[in-house]
């Protein structure tokens, strides 16, 4: 029983540039909840570092930052801008090995705990 329908383009040929556009949205979304978060991030790490501060260096330092990795990924970067932040958060670069105070001193990991589950809820949002 014929529908009355007749495409103009068959779909094979349209598809490609649809999802094009979809992917792109679903990008731009991610970037935009990513540059929302950032500062939070950042904010939430000065204030929630656990060691006792003597210069105030380590805590002022700590920073987030969004980055498009080849234009097809974005990502939260967190991080410490004093050279000694990776033995705050417990790691020995020199022996590539977690010291025995791992974790002590970590502010890094506790914070992608934190924000990880929230991110992801706006993420799921905007999928909806």
């Amino acid at each position: 029983m014929p529908s009355g329908f007749t495409w103009t383009d068959p779909p094979s040929a349209l598809f490609p540039a649809g999802m094009e556009v979809y992917v792109t949205k679903i990008h731009v979304g991610v970037k935009a909840i990513a540059e929302k978060w950032a500062p939070e991030i950042e904010n939430w790490m000065r204030a929630n570092a656990p060691w006792t501060d003597r210069t105030a260096n380590a805590r002022q330092s700590l920073w987030s930052d969004v980055n498009e990795v080849v234009g097809v990924m974005v990502e939260i970067i967190m991080a410490h801008g004093v050279e000694y932040g990776t033995y705050l958060e417990g790691w020995d670069p020199r022996h590539s090995r977690w010291m025995q105070n791992a974790g002590t001193w970590a502010v890094v990991e506790p914070a992608l705990d934190h924000f990880a589950p929230l991110i992801w809820a706006d993420v799921v949002a905007m999928m909806r």
